[in-house]
């Protein structure tokens, strides 16, 4: 009977997947900002276990881009998004970089050791929690929040990192 309660309590959660690798990464300049959304109760862990509410990244621009170790748009996109990280920090905008990988840090440590990106900072949500609650079912998936911690674009499928003054597009787009 408890049993019963609880499947029938449950949310069927779609799987994810990754947008087909030659999909064309889209400009920055071509985001669009739509009307602001709280994200509240989003958390996502760090590589040290502790977790975060996406609310902690209150009082500046965040970049939240989910990725995971296995989706060919997402390898392919990471090392644009590592090589800009300094430059948006210099912006002002956080960069959050999240695996959804099942098995966290367990796979995503040697994966970033092996694409000799040791330093890129790693976040986790290995229970998918943020695609699922947007109802997101493409990797990588990008979302642009505000300095209230509020979204204000997203963009599921690869994004062209190396535009040219990219950190002035996104902080227009989330300021």
């Amino acid at each position: 009977m408890l049993a019963g309660t609880l499947v029938a309590g449950m949310t069927p959660r779609k799987p994810l997947h990754a947008e087909d690798i030659t999909d064309t990464p889209l400009s920055l300049s071509t985001l669009t900002r739509e009307s602001p959304q709280p994200l509240s109760g989003q958390t996502i862990t760090d590589g040290d276990g502790i977790e975060h509410s996406l609310e902690d990244f209150r009082g500046r621009p965040t970049i939240v881009h989910l990725w995971a170790t296995w989706c060919g748009p997402c390898i392919t996109e990471l090392p644009t998004l590592a090589r800009l990280i300094p430059s948006l920090t210099a912006s002002g905008i956080a960069a959050v970089p999240v695996s959804v990988d099942h098995r966290g840090p367990e796979v995503v440590l040697p994966f970033l050791k092996k694409l000799h990106m040791e330093d890129f900072p790693s976040f986790y949500d290995t229970r998918r929690a943020i695609p699922a609650s947007l109802e997101e079912t493409s990797l990588p998936l990008t979302l642009f929040l505000n300095a209230q911690a509020e979204l204000v674009c997203r963009h599921a499928g690869p994004l062209l990192w190396n535009t040219p003054d990219a950190a002035a597009i996104l902080l227009c787009l989330m300021t």
